[in-house]
């Protein structure tokens, strides 16, 4: 009902001053301002809108005092002072659609609220050299709303709106964890909290709060931290007020963190399995799934994906239905993991700890897998200088024990190289036998230089530790092994891609993890 009051009170006031205006020169003034005020309250109620709704109200409160000013004189002061309830509505309208500030101080006064004082100061300071006392009164008035206005704010606003309800969290790293936190508010005055994490693996919902008369909120914390990550997990918190005048910044920590490296999963996983007992509840990334899925060859039986036509494949492989749409020869590859063992090709270059991380987990993981399908393996490991170690094919077991000692081998290398992805030594072929069927100068051309760089990429394997490892085990072990390629792709990018390349077209099934 007061609301009601409050927006139609201008309608009220305006019509009133067209029909008691001195002048039919001067009605036209209140009927432009009341023609305006309905067009605002039909409109949209956009941010925009109701900022300029805001500052409509705000003039219509100098506007009615000076309209009334020729028949009440001094008196005319008292035509405007229901319009503050109209103001407060229109300033509690902007806070709700306001987004979260941007402002990091830990408290200050919104833009909205510093506007709406400079507009009243300016004002107050006109009306001296104008000699208007009613305008002086009226502005006088505006800022001693503000101001109460401003002090009721201050008084409930605590330095934190919200308390958060700690809970512990104990997570392997690289997984994901999600909790519940409660949130209590800790201020009667109500207004908005913006919440948002400084880091990319935490995630809250919902980001933004209504405070209202809920005695706690839910608050949804989905994380997922790497091994470098902080022990507590910190939120940042922006809060403004109902009606947006005050603007304040905090920090809540609703999650204590207990992350546990993967390498040291991975490594309880193995030794409880060789104790003979289970493995655990939580999931390995390098499953025994991993391996039917991952070994692509292009004489199995079960459907693994396409890629571009390269000479020498079997017109049985192509995909027509997929070759029309693309207007390209495309391939199709099916997945087969033979009964051979498996050699496991190892990178023991990292270029930090969570690297080394991820490489100990997923060495354990893969040797763990292997050992619960039962398939003997072979292991061999290198870094940028050289090969390390080279075993023939051992029991599951025998070798879950050497990739224990393994993944305590690991080195630091710093690359100057980055690659964004591998080379695609498949499509670079496939380029070169399409360009060599084409009789033209500038085909040629073309051809002669992706030549250079096929020749380039096989210089560069040739000369690799990871040709040579890969050799060296093949001969030490069953030169029939199925591949499995764990490596961070640093040093030795081009030379995985090639020999991967070049054995895959020899038959081999290749795992990369």
């Amino acid at each position: 009902m007061s609301e009601t009051f409050f927006r139609i009170y201008p309608v009220v006031g305006l019509i009133a001053a067209v029909f008691l205006s001195p002048s039919p020169y001067l009605s036209f003034v209140p009927l432009a301002l009341l023609v305006f005020y309905l067009y605002l309250r039909t409109s949209r109620r956009t941010l925009f809108w109701a900022q300029l709704s805001l500052l409509t109200d705000f003039f219509l409160f100098f506007a009615l005092a000076l309209l009334f000013q020729p028949l009440l004189g001094l008196f005319a002061v008292l035509v405007p002072l229901p319009m503050l309830g109209a103001l407060s509505l229109s300033l509690e309208e902007v806070g709700r659609l306001s987004p979260a500030p941007l402002h990091p101080a830990r408290r200050r006064p919104s833009n909205v609220s510093l506007t709406l004082f400079c507009i009243a100061a300016l004002i107050l300071l006109l009306s001296f050299p104008l000699g208007n006392q009613v305008l002086s009164l009226t502005s006088t008035a505006s800022l001693a709303y503000l101001l109460i206005l401003l002090a009721v704010v201050l008084r409930g606003l605590p330095p934190q709106p919200v308390e958060e309800e700690r809970v512990k969290l104990r997570l392997v790293a690289g997984t994901k964890g999600d909790v519940v936190v409660k949130l209590v508010p800790q201020t009667a005055v109500g207004g908005k909290v913006f919440l948002s994490s400084p880091c990319d693996w935490i995630r809250v919902n919902p980001e933004m709060l209504t405070l209202h008369h809920a005695r706690e909120f839910p608050l949804n914390v989905s994380v997922t931290p790497p091994l470098s990550g902080p022990s507590e997990v910190v939120l940042g918190g922006e809060f403004l007020d109902r009606w947006g005048l005050i603007e304040s910044a905090f920090d809540l920590n609703p999650v204590r963190l207990y992350v546990i490296p993967r390498a040291r999963y991975a490594a309880w996983l193995a030794r409880k399995y060789l104790e003979g007992t289970n493995p655990g509840d939580l999931p390995l990334l390098s499953t025994s799934g991993v391996f039917r899925a991952a070994a692509a060859s292009r004489t199995g039986v079960e459907y693994y994906g396409n890629r571009p036509y390269q000479a020498g494949d079997s017109m049985k492989s192509i995909d027509w239905k997929h070759s029309a749409k693309l207007n390209e020869l495309v391939s199709k590859e099916f997945s087969e993991l033979k009964g051979q063992p498996a050699l496991i090709l190892i990178n023991l270059a990292v270029t930090d700890n969570e690297e080394a991380d991820k490489l100990a987990y997923n060495i354990i993981a893969t040797a763990l897998s292997l050992a619960q399908e039962s398939i003997p393996s072979a292991l061999t490991a290198y870094d940028q200088d050289g090969v390390r170690l080279t075993t023939p094919v051992l029991p599951p077991r025998a070798i879950l024990t050497r990739a224990l000692g393994v993944a305590e081998r690991m080195v630091s290398f710093v690359s100057p190289l980055k690659y964004l992805a591998p080379p695609d030594v498949a499509r670079l072929r496939a380029d070169l036998f399409r360009l060599r069927s084409v009789e033209s100068d500038p085909a040629k051309a073309l051809a002669s230089l992706l030549e250079i760089e096929y020749r380039s990429l096989e210089e560069a394997a040739r000369e690799n530790p990871a040709t040579a490892a890969l050799l060296e085990g093949l001969a030490k072990g069953n030169k029939e092994s199925n591949l499995v390629v764990i490596s961070g792709r640093n040093h030795d990018a081009e030379a995985l891609a090639f020999n991967l390349f070049k054995f895959s077209r020899r038959g081999y099934a290749i795992i990369e993890i």
